[in-house]
């Protein structure tokens, strides 16, 4: 066997292949015998038609059958031969059989990014303190207070900072409502009645809650601001509103106070101490899932700036349609329309083509280090992920393996079990230091 091998831009290789034809022969002679076996053919009974008359009535079913026969061999064959790895097959084409019964063909693959893999043991990573400190303590009781509130109306004053007001409120821009200009508007700015807001600098855009000191109740206030110009919707940026706001009511908070009766009603049988403890423990779960995903968030990002490498773009296109459906999917779910999602179409598109580039690289990198490090996924490993997954979705185990198996994506549930491993593996072998929560970038 002569193979030949052209190595293309974006992770493609063309495999040139040529069969002698003493192979060839012999193995059309099987593929033949086979034929002959079955064949049915007047005047003979079943096995007993010569070759030559058995080849001559199915002479393109035979080369058929050894086409295929050979092809999903010796590009298998070739491919082991020449220590390519190779993601997928992707097209065979220019299959020939010369008179003398050589057979030649090209098999087009698609083949794993080729990098060198940096340092990953040791990798530098900043986490802040996992200690919960008593000021974090303080803060989740504060939550809970708020969240165990009363209010009351605010008689003879008007309003102040920190005050809450019921209010209508309309925007428009360019003397149209906003919603009309401008779709990608976030819904908070585009007008409502009877809403809620507590005025502090944040509330809506800077200045808002400026305007609303002082007003009475049943009192209408006309202003326009400006738009910051690193507003996060780019089409709003440096732009004028115009905003219509009455206020319909003016409350305070009344926080219930830090009591044994307070805890008790936040969870039957709790004591104030017992609180604290409670709250101290949730915070130190939480913050220990956060503190890993930190570390493991920088290390991918360690490791892709590392690494320069082409990607194969059918799995790009693959990956950044997967991840459009993702975000069409998160973003319905927030009640967004789906005329404003054909109106975002491009960048929607850019986003998911950015990040599955991003992922793809990432997972090459990881799944790299997993050939290096000789990790693998066990039976029980990738049962136990199906498991959490008919958990997730509400299904038994068998009805959750049965649809993954359908649509082949049990390769995609081992793959994520793998690159766990392999998280897991970079993370504890990571170089941490320890920073303060400002300095910490995720």
């Amino acid at each position: 066997m002569k193979v030949e091998v052209e190595n293309l831009p974006n992770c493609i290789a063309s495999l040139h292949i040529e069969l002698p034809p003493d192979f060839v022969t012999k193995e059309w002679n099987e593929v033949a015998k086979e034929f002959r076996q079955v064949a049915r053919i007047p005047g003979f009974r079943p096995g007993k038609a010569p070759q030559n008359v058995v080849e001559a009535k199915f002479r393109k079913e035979i080369q058929e059958q050894l086409t295929k026969k050979l092809v999903s061999e010796t590009t298998r064959e070739a491919i082991r031969e020449k220590g390519l790895k190779v993601l997928s097959v992707s097209d065979i084409d220019a299959v020939e059989f010369t008179p003398e019964r050589s057979m030649r063909f090209t098999a087009t693959l698609i083949t794993s990014p080729e990098f060198e893999l940096p340092e990953y043991k040791g990798i530098p990573v900043k986490v802040p303190p996992k200690e919960i400190t008593d000021q974090e303590i303080e803060q989740a009781l504060h939550a809970l207070r708020e969240r165990h509130a009363t209010f009351s109306d605010v008689e003879g004053r008007n309003l102040e900072m920190n005050d809450f007001a019921v209010i209508d409120y309309a925007t428009t821009l360019d003397g149209r409502p906003l919603l009309e200009v401008e779709p990608k508007a976030p819904k908070m700015l585009q007008g409502g009645t009877d809403f809620w807001i507590r005025l502090d600098e944040n509330t809506f855009l800077k200045g808002f809650s400026d305007h609303l000191v002082g007003m009475q109740t049943g009192e209408t206030r006309n202003f326009d601001l400006i738009v910051p110009v690193d507003y996060p919707v780019t089409e709003l940026a440096a732009r004028k509103l115009d905003f219509t706001v009455t206020l319909k009511g003016n409350k305070s908070m009344q926080l219930p106070e830090l009591t044994d009766e307070f805890a008790g009603q936040v969870a039957e049988n709790l004591t104030l101490e017992k609180l604290r403890e409670s709250l101290k423990q949730q915070l130190s779960s939480e913050k220990e899932r956060r503190l890993h995903t930190l570390k493991q968030n920088q290390i991918v990002n360690y490791l892709a700036s590392h690494v320069e490498c082409e990607l194969p773009q059918s799995y790009v296109k693959d990956e950044t349609r997967r991840i459009m459906s993702e975000i069409v999917q998160h973003n319905q779910m927030r009640g967004i329309s789906e005329d404003i999602l054909r109106e975002n179409q491009k960048d929607i598109i850019s986003a998911a083509s950015r990040n599955a580039r991003e992922r793809l690289k990432a997972n090459f990198i990881l799944t790299r280090i997993a050939e290096k490090e000789g990790f693998d996924v066990k039976p029980q490993e990738l049962r136990q992920r199906v498991e959490i997954l008919a958990n997730q979705y509400r299904v038994k185990f068998e009805k959750m393996m049965s649809d993954l198996e359908d649509k082949r994506a049990i390769g995609q549930v081992r793959e994520e079990v793998l690159i766990g491993k392999v998280l897991d593996f970079l993370t504890s072998n990571a170089n941490v230091e320890i920073a303060p929560e400002d300095v910490v970038n995720d």
